[in-house]
């Protein structure tokens, strides 16, 4: 991973566009445009509600969830990773919030697990407890690159009430959404699922054929851009020795009268 990349305009990477702020629950729409939950709320509320959401950015329109509750949008999960990746490489320079207690600490270390940052004090706590055994945390000024890459490559745990120590592994087709075994067990049976990881290969053959096409088209629209170009440049050219020509026809003709005029003077005259 080119870290050098993924740090440059980060802050503005994981900033929502409607309230520009960083992102608090970023969902994401069929367009693949993230918002803070707040932001689609506030959004689909002054668009009048309906079926359909339009995104803010690019107005094409999603279908709203089933249970009619937005916060069953999916989630962008990648873009939680890099708000962590952000907080840990601007906290080394600064203080850290608790997850647990709220405490400030210039001190804080970060849990791959509970992808939460903890302070001095209850980081001895959590490393004692019975659940957290195996959880990896590491100081947040002794980060190097790899520890980064592993912030981004975390696995992700469900967010229902109760089952926060399941993690991700499907995706439904039907309500577009991913889902631990027991989200599965009790409320997706008969429902089309994929592994995330099988899903993640088609959504990224998708974007990439989405993106070839619109290449496509905004390289066909080029084309017609600079064949108007060339042609507008002829007819320019065209006007342009026209008008010469018009010119000399009219200073000729002007010459001409004028002679004779000076003709008729000299014969009355004479």
């Amino acid at each position: 991973m080119d870290l050098k990349t993924l740090f440059h305009n980060l802050r503005e990477d994981v900033s929502c566009s409607v309230c520009s702020d960083l992102f608090t629950d970023p969902k994401q729409l069929s367009c693949l445009h993230s918002f803070c939950l707040k932001c689609v709320n506030q959004w689909y509320q002054t668009c009048g509600g309906g079926d359909a959401i339009k995104c803010p950015k690019c107005q094409t329109l999603s279908r709203i969830p089933a249970s009619g509750d937005l916060k069953d949008l999916p989630t962008s999960f990648y873009l939680n990773g890099f708000i962590d990746v952000l907080a840990i490489k601007e906290g080394k320079n600064t203080q850290l919030t608790c997850g647990n207690c709220d405490k400030k600490s210039s001190e804080a270390s970060y849990c791959f697990q509970c992808c939460i940052f903890h302070c001095e004090e209850y980081l001895m706590f959590h490393s004692k407890m019975r659940d957290k055994t195996g959880h990896r945390a590491l100081a947040v000024r002794e980060f190097q690159d790899k520890d980064f890459e592993d912030v981004l490559k975390r696995p992700v745990f469900c967010s229902r009430q109760g089952y926060q120590k399941e993690e991700l592994k499907y995706y439904c087709k039907e309500c577009e959404t991913v889902l631990c075994q027991t989200c599965v067990t009790l409320n997706h049976g008969g429902h089309g699922l994929k592994l995330i990881e099988e899903e993640a290969v088609t959504k990224r053959l998708e974007i990439k054929s989405v993106i070839e096409t619109q290449r496509q088209n905004l390289e066909a629209k080029m084309n017609i851009v600079s064949q108007l170009d060339e042609d507008f440049a002829k007819v320019f050219q065209q006007s342009e020795v026209l008008k010469t020509d018009v010119q000399k026809s009219a200073d000729n003709l002007i010459k001409t009268i004028q002679a004779k005029l000076q003709n008729i003077i000299t014969t009355v005259e004479g």
